[in-house]
């Protein structure tokens, strides 16, 4: 595996040719230098992470415990600091331990939009040596009770909303519920109880991490699924540090870069180490949750705007003096269109960092015009890698703008053709990625697990190519997957709802191109030339089973079978070309 004596060089455990990095990422991890590495042990194999940076959560926590009277979280109304949220989450982690019977190793469910209960929550849950769940908040009652089975959580912690919504589907859950915003009279039993009052400072009862070792579980964040249904990939509380130390690392590479082809010094309060969260992104993934982490490990403040909308952005730019701003490309053609987005105020942004899909050459072409001195940056990562693959920036980013870039420091990537061999320069092959950040494997799913997770490698699911100068693009999907603003959608999720109607004999999901929104799921329905069924049907039956942006924009009927491969599987190359000209 890749360490800090032979990045660069011959990997000589597993025969494949070492990547190339980024010279300046590269450069700051060699020995004597700030983000020096090391080679440690992770599920009894070699991996490189940042020396001297914490390997468990309890040492995050305790860096946040430097700075007692930061500001720790701005929620409109709702603010405290270090010290105040670190005795909320005390007290809510001993009602948690001795009221619901919280232990090492049980899992809790978090079901909330964004908002500071659910960074108090997150805290107090981990601190017990629990995993917390965190549930996507914006799905129907279905989904949100089937990723809660799936995990099987002990309690739940939800916001009000959630808990109507899923105690109409459910009214005697397994689980204790603790509810942000209920009346007295909404908590049916001894079980439960109201957020503010568990949540209250108590004296002498002090946050107190549990010191776990690195492979303790974390966190459980949801994956769309191939099979139709999300997966639950567990974190361990040493792939959420490692995480972390490679946002501090890449956010230091940006912080030079900038200065070196802007020519502008940073002041002290926007470089990476000091400049506040600002958390636009949902919490329950990975882009929404980590910034929450990167807050807590430097002491600085979390701003949580609510519900995205551009004016909000320009709001943190213009009166918090936000300078960093983590997108997807959604975001920066919501703004763009703002008569706010002047080039005064979209002047003051000198960091963008895009994580979700490739930028449209449009916005690339704006960005460059209306924001000349912006670094922009290009992550690619997967939850299951806990966010860390490529990352492209700065003007070599502009030269290879659908690029996903170098790996990072610390991350192994291989192209494998199907038999195992290692692909060829310019030679598409099956992008597989190995890094100490890997998750433990998708909870309760053993089957999925086996197949994503081989030999301490995780399968992509991604086919790219690599030039001679090390920068890797991804030019297929091997999973049918539709990325829409920012949100992954798999195709057979869709499917396996649209077919659930009684007269659709079979369906399938694919994406279209849209300048907003990078792509939109459409659907194409076999059904009989007499079947009494509209499209506006087919997004109704969605609408009651799936999260609103899975919904389809777009439906479409044909009265033949799909096409279908020599196996008898629907060949989907074929009839993407058909609808859209698409070669995949």
């Amino acid at each position: 595996m890749t360490s800090d004596s032979n990045l660069g060089h011959l990997d000589e455990m597993n025969g494949f040719r070492a990547n190339i990095r980024d010279p300046l990422a590269l450069s700051m991890t060699e020995p004597g230098q700030e983000f020096e590495t090391q080679t440690v042990s992770v599920r009894g194999r070699p991996h490189a992470v940042l020396k001297g940076h914490s390997r468990n959560l309890a040492g995050l926590y305790r860096q946040a415990m430097e700075f007692p009277d930061r500001m720790m979280v701005v929620d409109g109304d709702i603010t405290f600091t270090y010290a105040e949220g670190l005795a909320r989450a005390a007290a809510l982690a001993k009602h948690l331990r001795e009221d619901i019977g919280i232990e090492t190793g049980d899992v809790v469910a978090v079901v909330m939009t964004n908002r500071a209960e659910l960074v108090l929550s997150v805290l107090s849950i981990t601190s017990l040596g629990g995993i917390v769940a965190i549930i996507n908040s914006r799905g129907v009652a279905e989904e949100m009770l089937r990723a809660m089975d799936l995990v099987e959580c002990k309690a739940a912690i939800l916001d009000a909303e959630r808990d109507n919504l899923i105690s109409a589907a459910r009214p005697d859950p397994a689980w204790s519920r603790t509810v942000v915003g209920a009346p007295e009279n909404a908590l049916r039993d001894d079980r439960d109880a109201g957020f503010k009052a568990v949540s209250a400072p108590i004296n002498g009862v002090e946050f107190e991490p549990l010191d776990l070792p690195p492979e303790a579980g974390g966190m459980i964040l949801f994956t769309s699924g191939t099979t139709g249904f999300p997966k639950a990939a567990l974190l361990s509380q040493g792939s959420i540090a490692y995480s972390i130390s490679m946002a501090c690392l890449m956010g230091r590479v940006h912080d030079i870069r900038y200065e070196e082809e802007s020519g502008v010094t940073l002041p002290p309060d926007q470089r990476c180490m000091s400049t506040p969260a600002v958390i636009l992104a949902p919490m329950f993934h990975l882009g929404g949750i980590m910034p929450l982490y990167r807050a807590v490990s430097i002491g600085t403040t979390m701003h949580i705007p609510g519900k995205w909308n551009p004016e909000v952005a320009l709001d943190m730019v213009e009166n918090v003096g936000m300078t960093r701003l983590s997108f997807v490309p959604a975001m920066v053609f919501d703004m763009f269109k703002s008569e706010r987005a002047t080039p005064e105020l979209l002047g003051r942004i000198n960091n963008m960092a895009n994580g979700a899909a490739p930028l449209d050459m449009e916005i690339v072409s704006q960005i460059k015009e209306r924001m000349p001195n912006c670094l922009i940056s290009n992550t690619y990562g997967q939850t299951e890698t806990s966010g860390w693959s490529c990352v492209i920036s700065g003007n070599i980013y502009f030269d290879h703008p659908t690029s996903c870039g170098w790996p990072v420091p610390t991350v192994n990537v291989q192209l494998r053709r199907e038999d195992g061999s290692e692909a060829a320069i310019g030679e598409p092959g099956e992008l597989w990625v190995s890094c100490a950040g890997l998750m433990e494997g998708y909870y309760n799913n053993p089957e999925a697990t086996d197949e994503a997770l081989q030999d301490g490698w995780l399968d992509s699911g991604d086919i790219a190519v690599v030039d001679e100068n090390g920068i890797y693009t991804i030019v297929d999907r091997k999973k049918n997957m539709v990325i829409s603003g920012g949100e992954n959608i798999y195709c057979a999720e869709v499917e396996r709802v649209v077919q659930g109607h009684g007269a659709v004999h079979e369906a399938i999901a694919y994406g279209l191109p849209d300048s907003r929104l990078g792509e939109i799921v459409a659907v194409e329905c076999y059904v009989d030339e007499s079947a009494d069924v509209t499209g506006e049907d087919i997004k109704a039956l969605c609408k009651e089973h799936l999260a609103i942006f899975k919904v389809p924009r777009q439906v479409r009927f044909r009265h033949q079978p799909l096409p279908r491969t020599a196996s008898g599987k629907v060949d989907r190359g074929t009839f993407l070309k058909h609808v859209r000209g698409d070669k995949r």
